[in-house]
């Protein structure tokens, strides 16, 4: 490997790792963070009976549209075949998983801070700020479900998912890190490469405020997740017999 493309791997695979880490802060922020409740208009009783209001709430959903097909298109077309040979076709392999990871996250924080949010459309509200037992609450569920999203990251090799463990592995001169895992785990990354769906979908649905802006960014990503990655049969009989493989090393622990 010569020295600019050394140079080139690397600085792709640390923009990967700084990018990533920036925007998992941003998207904690932008979807844990409590909303305030506002006596405001309410445009979901009187927007149909006002021009300027439809106008106003219409060019809001088209323009967050616009910024959720930004994000979830590049996420897609990325991971598919003819790009995975186009890299393939030109040695590109290793950097491949540093530029998707550069993409999607700069998608997304570019989703972020463009978002317009419609906060006199609300679909329903629930004041946090105010009792205390309930923001409690709302920070346990939302802290409880980020560690699992966090944690199965790590799991699930951080290093690997980001990119890193394939430029240092080309630099080494060993083969790609995804030829040392299991030909199952193999199969199931080729189509799942996010930890824990479940904690996702309740991050993104236990606010205290939803606006018609929020429904839709929701309702799109939860539809997208379960669409494009829901594992099937064989990656679930892989899951039983980890677990099962789990516990009979832990019960020979314990003897």
């Amino acid at each position: 490997m010569n020295t600019l493309r050394k140079i080139t791997s690397i600085s792709l695979a640390t923009g990967s790792c700084v990018t990533t880490a920036l925007s998992l802060y941003k998207m904690v922020l932008f979807l844990s963070t409590p909303g305030e409740v506002r006596l405001e208009k309410v445009w979901f009783y009187n927007f149909l009976d006002n021009s300027s209001l439809t106008h106003e709430i219409l060019s809001t959903l088209v323009a967050d549209l616009l910024l959720l097909c930004i994000f979830i298109l590049p996420h897609s077309l990325l991971k598919a075949q003819k790009v995975r040979d186009f890299y393939h076709n030109r040695g590109l392999l290793s950097i491949e998983r540093s530029i998707y990871c550069l993409i999607t996250s700069g998608t997304f924080l570019f989703l972020i801070k463009y978002w317009i949010s419609a906060p006199g459309l609300i679909i329903w509200r629930f004041d946090v700020v105010q009792q205390d037992r309930f923001w409690w609450l709302f920070v346990l569920v939302h802290g409880f479900a980020w560690t699992i999203v966090f944690g199965g990251s790590v799991i699930m090799d951080l290093m690997e998912i980001l990119g890193v463990k394939q430029v240092n592995n080309e630099l080494n001169h060993l083969a790609p890190p995804l030829l040392y895992k299991a030909i199952e785990l193999r199969r199931l990354y080729g189509h799942v490469r996010h930890p824990s769906f479940i904690c996702i979908t309740v991050i993104l649905w236990t606010v205290n405020i939803l606006t018609l802006d929020r429904f839709l960014l929701n309702l799109l990503l939860t539809t997208y997740m379960y669409v494009c990655w829901n594992p099937d049969a064989q990656d679930l009989q892989y899951h039983r017999s980890q677990l099962s493989r789990k516990k009979y090393e832990l019960s020979l622990k314990i003897q």
